[in-house]
């Protein structure tokens, strides 16, 4: 899976650049973990190009903003477009997910 990333000294903006579907969950997971562990800043996650989310994808970033959440941290996700922003509306996690 590809991501790229623009760092700040208070927080890194995560460029997604791929579909979040099943295959790609085990990366995502992972470099959010590691992130969440070794790092003190907020967390942007930038959907601009992806056009398709699953459920597993949408489980890993609640529980990402979980992790950041229970540090003082935020996650916030930009950029959304239609498809996707409905997806995170039938799962009832938009809310959540874009506050």
């Amino acid at each position: 899976m590809n991501m790229d990333r623009k760092e700040t000294e208070s927080e890194i903006t995560f460029i997604i650049t791929e579909e979040l579907v099943a295959h790609n969950v085990t990366f995502l997971v992972n470099e959010f973990t590691r992130f969440a562990r070794n790092d003190s800043r907020d967390a942007i996650i930038d959907l601009a190009f992806v056009q398709k989310i699953n459920s597993m994808a949408i489980a890993a970033l609640i529980r990402f903003k979980n992790m950041l959440a229970e540090s003082g941290r935020s996650m916030h996700l930009v950029n959304t477009n239609e498809t996707v922003l409905r997806v995170l509306e039938v799962s009832g996690m938009e809310k959540f997910l874009l506050e």
